[in-house]
């Protein structure tokens, strides 16, 4: 990387070539505003650093000319002077200049080469952009220049092509063009991008670019849901820190959405077991069997406690419990659908609740519950199990209380009659 230096003092210059070096910039020396826009435009500079009077011209002008040059008009312009008049720095400022520094500032200066060095050297966010823009060279150039800058892009000539490829696949940034040919324009592109259901998907970031530079047209298109809106023609120095800024933010978003699922999850669950904790079954069983009354359908609960665990302590570890317990977790695993709820209630006990499940179907299940627990040995021992079975009541309400009461009475008979049973009872 190398800074301009347009100094007409060839003593600062050596000083100021100094203080940009040792921040880690090479440095080119000349004394005049004009063969500085010549060397720019015919080699390329990461920072120019200006004198603010020089002898064809001062650094506000300086800044105007290089500004209106599309080809270096991204390049930053550092201005060094001693004048402290705040008139005169504010007009350089509105002229382009993006930075001041004072000319005895030469550790500042030092400093802010560094940063600027090792922001430059750094490696830029990774990311996958889909790109919608339906003029073949334009889209040439975004893609070379994106692709260069470490970003993985799809694109795509039409809107409805795009469309389709956002559904299919998951991305960090969508980048179109406001004006494009097709029954779709990029101000339909993003309605229709934000209309979609997928919950998923309505994190990622729309950047829209355009000719039209009006603030009602930019106003629309922010409340209909793009993120960021530029202007062409496209500066690519400022595209690339809009898109490093809101795919930055979406990353950043997708870190805080999945820690909260992470946090939401580990609250809901039995950390030995793995199944969901009694907290989060009272809760849901009450929407599931709500749901089930209201269409009709069958629920079945079942409870399954081991048969005389306490007992068999004193003859082994905690460890070897905990192993019986996280064995009979993974059986109930394997009887379970998507819809259906495994739960350790309490101590030794652990449930489940069935959806779409009667009474008949649900002994079946739990039979085969019995007969994998007897198999298990978990630790070299033999394990049993009581297990409770019972379905909601169509005749009647019932919630969730009246279920687990029935099905801990099943339970209780199945333990009375020696234990390693099924037993079903209906709600009464």
């Amino acid at each position: 990387m190398e800074g301009l230096i347009v100094e007409p003092s060839r003593t600062y210059q050596k000083l100021l070539s100094s203080a940009i070096e040792l921040g880690g910039l090479g440095t080119k020396q000349v004394s005049t505003g004009s063969e500085a826009l010549m060397l720019l435009r015919n080699q390329p500079f990461d920072l120019v650093f200006i004198a603010m009077h020089l002898q064809d011209m001062d650094a506000s002008k300086f800044s105007s000319h290089l500004r209106a040059d599309l080809r270096i008009r991204q390049i930053p312009v550092v201005m060094v002077t001693s004048n402290e008049d705040k008139e005169l720095l504010d007009e350089a400022f509105s002229a382009g200049v993006t930075e001041i520094f004072a000319k005895h500032e030469l550790d500042k200066i030092t400093n802010y080469a560094a940063r600027f060095s090792k922001k430059k050297c750094s490696k830029t966010i990774s990311g996958y952009i889909l790109y919608i823009e339906d003029s073949q060279s334009t889209a040439n150039l975004i893609l070379n220049f994106l692709r260069e800058n470490g970003y993985t892009v799809d694109h795509f000539a039409s809107s409805d092509e795009g469309i389709q490829a956002f559904q299919n696949n998951s991305y960090d940034l969508v980048l179109t063009d406001i004006l494009l040919k097709g029954k779709l324009n990029g101000h339909s592109t993003v309605k229709a991008i934000r209309k979609l259901e997928n919950q998923n998907k309505k994190n990622i970031p729309l950047l829209v670019f355009s000719v039209l530079d009006d603030a009602a047209h930019k106003v629309e298109l922010l409340r209909i849901g793009a993120n960021d809106y530029v202007t062409k023609p496209l500066i690519q120095e400022e595209l690339l820190a809009r898109i490093n800024n809101l795919i930055t933010s979406k990353k950043l978003l997708d870190k805080a959405v999945t820690q909260q699922n992470l946090l939401q999850e580990i609250a809901m669950m039995d950390p030995l077991t793995g199944l969901y904790n009694r907290y989060f079954l009272l809760e849901a069983a009450a929407s599931k069997i709500r749901n089930a009354a209201r269409h009709d359908i069958p629920c079945s609960l079942i409870i399954i406690n081991t048969d005389h665990l306490r007992s068999n302590n004193e003859n082994r570890d905690q460890a070897s419990s905990d192993d019986t317990l996280k064995g009979i977790a993974s059986i109930l695993r394997k009887f379970i659908r998507q819809e259906d709820i495994a739960a350790r209630f309490d101590g030794e006990e652990l449930v489940l609740l069935l959806s779409h499940c009667n009474i008949a179907n649900a002994t079946i299940i739990a039979e085969k519950i019995r007969k994998s627990i007897a198999n298990l040995y978990p630790a070299h021992l033999s394990v049993t199990a009581s297990i409770g079975v019972t379905e909601t009541n169509h005749e009647s309400a019932v919630d969730f209380m009246d279920l687990l009461r029935t099905a801990k009475e099943a339970l209780s008979c199945a333990q009375i009659n020696g234990g390693n049973e099924v037993v079903a009872r209906c709600i009464r």
